[in-house]
């Protein structure tokens, strides 16, 4: 989703930069690349428009590129194949008489023709000289489906001579044929999706109620594209935008773990030297490298101005060296771009780095950071190539540029090894020491008393009531229930103490932000952290639990009183405001094989404070185990009205701002 919002933003911004400044004379687009935090960034043009070339076509629905950079269009209005010379003239037609409606088209390197027709819902295959070899229908076979229908739309051939066809409405995925028309088998099937609604409709409504609706099946792919290695991609339109795209494997298992990516992608088309292009219904042309990785995409959309290099309806995406051809159905035309030097220089560097050549992709994405310092798929390059070289330190530099944790937890694991080989015997040989002289201190200190002037100084100080309030916080490690009776008879805990308490906590979560290692931190960047933010979480959650509590408390017989429940609240958070910075500050120390410690450690804090809240509860307001916890409840539904009505009310005193607002600007044109 939230890849799907960045496209999203990408066509707003893209509009916003056309209707508010004066576009390039050679691009009527502005590109965009993944930067630091996931953000979308503007970077140089990645392609430049080249040319639009008119056909004498109606409607095509796609084309095709051979390997030696013959174009073959469908001429779909005209029920037609038609192969392009150089100068995009049209040389030989295929099909005509044979054809009706063709919307898919691939060409194997022999020449043959396979074609997908919607008219006839038939697949055709013509020979290199266009004469019929083939044509058939709907299979035949049982494990075909009774009921399913055959509705070819596309069409891609893999090097064993099996056919996948994108079936309208298919939701069991592509459909598999032979050269002979007989079925093998469902492809690469969509998941259905299941939203809240679709959630609550069957926890609450009758079998005869869900009857009424339509049923909630797995979408059809829209589009259909093959690799040289015959890896199938497909294009699922209307989904979300992180899962329009998938690769798959021979075994039909999705590759992509969610791409960036549209939800009205059109067409798509894959390179031998490893390059994804896409283009979806708005004229957005987006490439990634064949991982899924996002490089870039620009959206070139027509808006009435028939700028160069604009879009209005294209239906096929091809590429061919550094040129990318859009077929625009409305148009009837080839859009055709050009790629920069900036794009070239990524081209290359991606090509050597899906190929293992770490070393030799490196000066590539150098170089694209000097066209542009903040393309994170250069850093990641360069950090890859630092760490196959054995260069950990800065291979650890860069994963943090490029907000790759588990690189970075590798090089650190390498580099935190390479120390303990270093130091861990002089190490063990210093605590081994230190322990020996800890015990000799020990008991030479029990014998002479050298420390009882600083017993002495201590007890002195907890005289006074604050340092005496801070003191005991730490009897609740062992006896939290009578603590908080101590509280609760005001024998113990004060309310400065609590409020110090409170921001104690408050400080420790600010810093715990800065400080725990990037392996372990929500942040990839530390500008990320926004602390006005965070001081309003905390100072609201706490405002909110102590005031639920105490209302909710008087209403069912609770015996604490607000001072009570403020005091109790602030040193139940005892183990948080002790524990959380020292394992922040260990968090430096581990890499990914010790995310248990680190997570479990977490767990344990919080686990620990729940505890300590729930017995708080229990003891400030004399309740029983079933009474104490049906009062937390009761206290988290309260916290939730409480939002829901500030949320309500912010509402209300923005509309009632904004109306007032209109009415002063409506005076204002009046006088």
């Amino acid at each position: 989703m939230r890849k799907f919002l960045l496209l999203l933003l990408l066509v707003i911004v893209s509009g916003l930069l056309a209707s508010a400044t004066p576009a390039s004379a050679r691009s009527p687009y502005t590109t965009y690349a993944i930067g630091p935090g996931g953000f979308l960034i503007p970077t140089q043009d990645a392609y430049t428009p080249l040319a639009e070339i008119d056909l004498a076509l109606s409607s095509p629905e796609d084309m095709f590129i051979t390997p030696d950079g013959t174009l073959y269009v469908a001429d779909t209005g005209n029920g037609r194949i038609v192969k392009l010379d150089g100068d995009f003239q049209v040389t030989t037609e295929y099909g005509t008489g044979i054809l009706k409606s063709p919307t898919g088209l691939y060409v194997d390197e022999a020449g043959t023709l396979y074609i997908a027709d919607a008219a006839k819902n038939t697949i055709v295959i013509l020979d290199k000289d266009g004469n019929l070899l083939k044509e058939f229908g709907r299979p035949a076979e049982p494990l075909f489906g009774r009921n399913r229908e055959f509705l070819p739309r596309k069409i891609v051939l893999d090097v064993r001579k099996n056919l996948y066809i994108v079936s309208e409405g298919s939701v069991d995925g592509l459909v598999m044929l032979n050269t002979d028309g007989h079925f093998i088998g469902y492809f690469g099937a969509n998941a259905a999706e299941m939203s809240l609604k679709m959630i609550l409709q069957r926890l609450f409504l009758t079998d005869e109620q869900l009857e009424q609706f339509i049923k909630n099946e797995a979408a059809s792919p829209s589009n259909v594209a093959i690799d040289y290695q015959s890896l199938v991609y497909t294009i699922t339109a209307g989904t979300s935008g992180n899962q329009s795209i998938r690769k798959f494997n021979v075994a039909g298992k999705n590759l992509y773990d969610g791409v960036f990516g549209s939800n009205t992608f059109r067409a798509l088309s894959v390179s031998a030297d490893g390059l994804l292009v896409a283009v979806d219904s708005f004229g957005a042309i987006l490439e990634y490298d064949l991982n899924g990785t996002f490089l870039f995409g620009f959206l070139a959309r027509d808006s009435g101005d028939q700028r160069l290099g604009t879009l209005r309806n294209p239906t096929a995406i091809k590429r061919t060296g550094d040129d990318l051809y859009v077929l625009d159905k409305d148009k009837n035309a080839i859009v055709a771009y050009r790629a920069t030097e900036f794009a070239k220089t990524v081209h290359n560097g991606v090509r050597l780095y899906l190929e293992g050549f770490y070393e030799e992709a490196k000066p590539y994405f150098e170089q694209v950071l000097t066209y542009n310092g903040l393309f994170i798929m250069a850093y990641q390059g360069i950090a890859d190539a630092y760490f196959k070289d054995g260069d950990y330190a800065n291979a650890l530099q860069a994963y943090r540029y490029a907000e790759d944790r588990n690189g970075y937890s590798e090089a650190f694991w390498e580099l935190r090894n390479a120390v303990l080989q270093k130091t861990l015997a002089n190490a063990l040989l210093a605590l081994f020491g230190g322990w020996i002289v800890l015990g000799v201190f020990t008991r030479l200190e029990r014998r002479n008393r050298w420390l009882d002037p600083l017993r002495q100084g201590l007890q002195s100080a907890r005289r006074i009531r604050l340092l005496d309030d801070f003191a005991f916080m730490f009897r609740f490690i062992k006896q939290p229930a009578d603590s908080f009776y101590y509280i609760k008879q005001k024998l113990r805990g004060s309310l400065l103490a609590a409020f110090l308490i409170y921001a104690w906590v408050l400080v420790v979560r600010i810093l715990t932000l800065y400080i725990t290692s990037f392996i372990f931190s929500p942040f990839a960047n530390l500008w990320e952290i926004h602390v006005e933010t965070e001081i309003a979480y905390v100072l609201g959650l706490f405002a909110l639990w102590n005031a639920a509590n105490y209302l909710v408390s008087t209403i069912s017989d609770g015996e604490g009183s607000l001072r009570q429940v403020i005091i109790g609240s602030a040193y139940s958070l005892f183990p948080y405001a002790l524990f959380a910075l020292p394992l922040a500050l260990i968090s430096n120390l581990l890499s990914m094989n010790e995310v248990f410690l680190y997570t479990f450690s977490t767990q344990v804090i919080l686990f620990w404070v729940g505890l300590m809240l729930f017995i708080m509860v229990k003891e400030i307001h004399n309740y029983t185990v079933s009474e104490t916890v049906r009062n937390i409840l009761v206290t988290m539904f309260t916290i939730a009205i409480f939002l829901l009505s500030a949320y309500i009310l912010y509402v209300l005193f923005n509309q009632l701002f904004e109306f007032i607002m209109a009415i002063v600007q409506e005076v204002g044109l009046r006088g």
